[in-house]
């Protein structure tokens, strides 16, 4: 079993963010959407370390889960 995420459930986790900022303001969903990569950086590693993602592949979603944090961070500041 991988651990591999799909673009699409990236993007649906970040999304949340964005409503949390409608709803919430924009000092919480930074602080909701930091935490958010923090976490999922967390399991990534422990992935990676536990066998479960090569190396090239820990990369390619450490690069997709960065891509969709900034995305979401423009996305607030929009709001």
């Amino acid at each position: 079993m991988s651990f591999k995420k799909s673009k699409e459930q990236l993007n649906d986790e970040f999304k949340l963010v964005i409503e949390c900022a409608q709803q919430c303001g924009k000092g919480a969903a930074r602080s909701e959407n930091l935490h958010r990569l923090s976490t999922q950086l967390g399991y990534i590693d422990a992935a990676l370390t536990g066998g479960k993602l090569t190396n090239t592949q820990t990369a390619q979603q450490v690069k997709d889960l960065y891509r969709d944090w900034k995305e979401t961070n423009r996305a607030i500041d929009l709001e």
